[in-house]
C-alpha cells in the first residue's frame, strides 16, 4: 500500500516549513524512525523522522522550497494492501514538477563524493570543515551508508588529535575571521522572532527582591551528596521552576496563549515550561519541560540538565523546543543584575532569574525589633504582555513565587 508523508506542524504557531535537505532518494528502503529530509521552520531546524517502513516512490518538494503544513512531501510504498487515498489534484498542485525531481533523484546510481557530501546533516557538514576530514575515509553507519555525527564523532576521537578537537569544540569567534561574515540561520532566526515578539505583545517589566537564604542554607548542606549522585550542582533554578509552577496554578492567565487577530485566548491546562539555554554564545534556544507539576526538586533539576544538555550537544528533536507555555530565562548564571527579557511568542510572560548575591538587609524579629543580616538575595523579573493582563496580576504572581521560595520547607524534597 502507499503512505503519504506530509509536512509535520513543529510548534502551535508554525504553518510551513522550507526542505533544507532530503535525507533519501526515490528507491531507497527507509526503516520506521530513520531521518528522511532536513527542514527548517521559524522555530527549529531539525530532522524528520519517518514513520514507516518502506520504499520511496515519489518526492514531492525540492530542496530550498517552502511548504505548508500538512501538505505532502514523500511517497512511501509500504506492506499492506489499503491504498492512502491522497487526491490526485492535491499532489499536482503542491509540486507538478515531481517527475523531474524524481528523475534527477534517480539519475546517478554511484556514491560520487558530491553526493556523500550533500547527504550530510548541516552539524556534520560543520564538523567536517573544522576538523578537514577526508570522507573517503570513513563508512557511514546511517541508512544507505549515510555518514551521521556519530560517525565524525568517532573518527575524531580515533584521531587522538587533541588540536582538532580544540578546533571542534571551539566557538564561531574562536574560528571565524574579521570583517563581514554571513548572518548564521539560527540568529537570523533569533532576530526575526524576537522583532516579531516586540511588535506583536505589548512589553511590560515588573520585579520582586526575593531573600534566598533558605534555599542556600538547604542547598548548602546536601550540595555535595547531590553532586555526587546525580554529576551536576544544585542550582537555584528548580527550586525557582517549582515555586514557578504553583504561581502559574494560582493565576492561570498567565498560562495562557493570546490571539487578538481571532479575538480569543487559551488559558492552558497544562504547565510546560520553557527554559532558555545559551548555546555557547552561538544562539539562544527554548527547551521545553511539560507537565513540570508530576516532579519534584530533584527530577526538576534532571529534567532542567537533561534539556541543557540536549540543546547544546545538538541532539534535541522538534518535540523538545516547541509547545511551552511559560519561559524562564536563567540570566543569572551570567551574573546579571536586572534583566528585561524579550516574550517567547506564544506565551504571555516569560521569568528573569537574576545573580544571588551576599547583601545586607534589615530583618525584623517577632516583637518588632530591627536588625541587619548578611543575607543571599536576588531579583526575579518578569516581562508580560500587557494585552492580557494588568499589573496587579504580574504583580500577584510574581509575589506567589516570592513567597514560596522565602517560606516553604524543602527538605522533603530530597529526604
Amino acid at each position: 500500500m502507499i503512505e503519504i508523508i506530509t509536512m509535520p506542524q513543529l510548534g502551535e504557531t508554525v504553518t510551513e516549513g522550507k526542505v533544507l535537505r532530503w535525507l533519501v532518494k526515490v528507491g531507497d528502503i527507509v526503516k520506521t524512525d530513520d531521518p528522511i529530509l532536513e527542514i527548517s521552520t521559524d522555530k527549529v531546524d531539525t530532522e524528520v523522522p519517518s514513520p514507516f517502513e518502506g520504499k520511496v516512490t515519489s518526492l514531492f518538494a525540492e530542496e530550498g522550497e517552502t511548504v505548508e503544513v500538512g501538505a505532502p512531501l514523500l511517497e512511501l510504498e509500504v506492506e499492506g494492501d489499503t491504498p492512502v487515498n491522497i487526491p490526485e489534484e492535491q499532489l499536482e498542485n503542491q509540486n507538478p514538477r515531481k517527475e523531474v525531481i524524481n528523475k534527477v533523484k534517480q539519475e546517478t546510481k554511484e556514491p560520487l563524493k558530491e553526493d556523500v557530501e550533500q547527504n550530510l546533516s548541516p552539524i556534520v557538514r560543520k564538523l567536517v570543515s573544522e576538523n578537514k576530514i577526508d570522507l573517503s575515509k570513513i563508512v557511514g553507519t546511517g541508512t544507505n551508508q549515510r555518514i551521521t555525527r556519530k560517525d565524525i564523532e568517532s573518527h575524531i576521537a580515533s584521531s587522538k588529535d587533541e588540536k582538532t578537537i580544540e578546533r571542534s569544540e571551539s566557538t564561531d569567534s574562536d574560528s571565524k575571521e574579521q570583517g563581514k561574515q554571513p548572518i548564521p540561520r539560527l540568529r537570523k532566526k533569533i532576530a526575526e522572532n524576537m522583532i516579531m515578539s516586540k511588535q506583536t505583545s505589548a512589553h511590560v517589566m515588573t520585579s520582586v527582591e526575593v531573600d534566598y537564604e533558605g534555599i542556600e542554607q538547604f542547598r548548602e548542606k546536601y550540595k555535595e551528596g547531590f553532586k555526587e549522585a546525580e554529576g551536576f550542582s544544585l542550582t537555584y533554578l528548580p527550586f525557582i521552576a517549582k515555586a514557578t509552577e504553583e504561581a502559574l496554578r494560582k493565576y492561570p492567565i498567565v498560562n495562557s496563549s493570546f490571539d487578538l487577530e481571532k479575538g480569543e485566548f487559551i488559558i492552558h491546562e497544562e504547565v510546560n515550561l520553557g527554559i532558555a539555554v545559551d548555546l555557547n554564545q552561538k544562539g539562544l534556544l527554548v527547551g521545553t519541560i511539560p507537565l513540570i507539576e508530576s516532579y519534584n526538586i530533584v527530577e526538576l533539576a534532571r529534567k532542567i540538565s537533561e534539556i541543557s544538555n540536549l540543546l547544546r550537544e545538538e541532539k534535541y528533536k522538534v518535540d523538545n523546543v516547541t509547545g511551552s507555555t511559560f519561559t524562564i530565562s536563567n540570566n543569572g548564571s551570567f551574573n546579571s543584575f536586572l534583566t528585561s527579557p524579550i516574550i517567547n511568542q506564544p506565551n504571555v510572560g516569560i521569568l528573569s532569574t537574576e545573580s544571588v548575591k551576599k547583601r545586607p538587609v534589615v530583618i525584623e524579629d517577632l516583637e518588632g525589633s530591627d536588625s541587619i543580616m548578611i543575607r543571599h538575595v536576588g531579583i526575579l523579573s518578569l516581562t508580560w504582555d500587557h494585552r492580557v493582563f494588568d499589573g496587579s496580576t504580574a504583580l500577584l504572581f510574581l509575589n506567589s513565587i516570592k513567597e514560596k521560595l522565602e517560606k516553604s520547607d524543602w527538605k522533603g524534597e530530597l529526604e
